[in-house]
């Protein structure tokens, strides 16, 4: 029995040994405060693995320029806090389909410029996240992926899949359904068929769609002149598609009925959330207002109830005479001094 418990005494010691090894062989980020989250600075360390001994509380972790093949839900889910990831041109691959399963206060990721071919569908259903980095992963599955997520809950305002087809692999244009809050797109220099007005109509607050030098095909024709209108009219600052016929064959207005509906219930369900956001403010603004005024209240109670307790000891006194170190005694004569002659 002896001998077993010192035999497992070694293998922890040794095992310890072999994590402190480890961590002192590991390279070093340069750990800060950016805008006050503690961050994690690892760009350009040769990691070839996501870090093991970094502390468990950082928010942001720069990963950039790294040569990290492969990472897992336990890397990631050691990190309660994160809110920022960057892991920008690594050698990523593969990405395990639950690998952010957790990461609920997650709010940028960027995986660009690796070899990604799968993107995890729960990425489209993280609470948190409102920017989205994929550009530079030829032939990532962006479509399937929001296909099996649909209907993206991710609050997402920024989303760059830029370069993530080429000539020989044009793709269909991804289908993001209503995303309200989008605000900025990138689908530069990419290939796409069968382009048409709906997928833009789910996008009500696009402000920026940036879109040089992409090669697409149209459903019909008249859709190219039916974009770009479309987008000049929301005022979508974007470079016009190059249309295969003349502009006057065209009608800009002739949108299907289920499409403009589309865009109707962006609005509405952009214009519902803003209000239930409003509402959860004014209910916390409530809040805190009745606890601030519930502890003035009690302030002024126990003051209140102080000065009321003074008053009233002063108001005994006087009723029972002035106060013993008085000369006089109750009747107001002078106290005979027994000392005296």
């Amino acid at each position: 029995m002896k001998l077993e418990i010192l035999w497992l005494f070694i293998l922890h010691a040794f095992s310890c040994h072999a994590a402190d090894v480890d961590c002192r062989r590991e390279p070093k980020c340069v750990i800060a405060r950016v805008h006050k989250m503690k961050t994690a600075n690892c760009y350009d360390k040769q990691f070839k693995n996501f870090p093991k001994c970094l502390n468990t509380d950082v928010e942001i972790i720069d990963l950039s320029f790294n040569r990290i093949r492969k990472i897992t839900k336990a890397d990631i889910d050691r990190f309660k806090y994160l809110k920022f990831l960057y892991l920008a041109d690594n050698l990523l691959t593969n990405i395990e389909i639950d690998v952010f399963e957790d990461a609920d206060d997650l709010t940028t990721l960027d995986l660009s410029l690796n070899a990604i071919n799968r993107v995890p569908p729960v990425i489209f259903q993280l609470p948190s996240l409102t920017s989205l980095y994929l550009s530079q992963n030829l032939n990532i599955n962006i479509v399937d992926a929001i296909e099996v997520s649909k209907p993206i809950v991710s609050p997402l305002t920024q989303i760059d899949i830029s370069q993530t087809t080429d000539e020989d692999n044009y793709s269909d244009f991804p289908n993001f359904g209503i995303l309200p809050f989008l605000l900025f797109l990138n689908i530069t220099r990419n290939f796409y068929f069968n382009l048409t007005p709906r997928f833009f109509m789910g996008l009500c607050n696009l402000q920026k769609l940036i879109n040089d030098n992409v090669t697409t095909d149209f459903e019909d024709p008249c859709d190219c002149w039916r974009i770009n209108y479309w987008l000049k009219d929301k005022h979508v600052k974007f470079s016009p598609f190059r249309c295969a016929i003349v502009e006057s064959q065209c009608k800009y207005t002739d949108f299907k009925e289920e499409d403009l509906q589309l865009y109707n219930q962006c609005k509405e369900k952009h214009a519902a959330i803003q209000r239930s956001n409003l509402i959860l403010k004014i209910s916390i603004g409530i809040g805190v207002a009745l606890i601030i005024i519930i502890i003035l209240i009690v302030i002024i109670y126990f003051w209140r109830k102080r000065k009321n307790n003074r008053i009233k000891h002063n108001s005994t006194i006087k009723k029972h005479g002035v106060d013993d170190s008085s000369p006089l005694n109750v009747q107001g004569k002078a106290v005979s001094n027994e000392y005296s002659l």
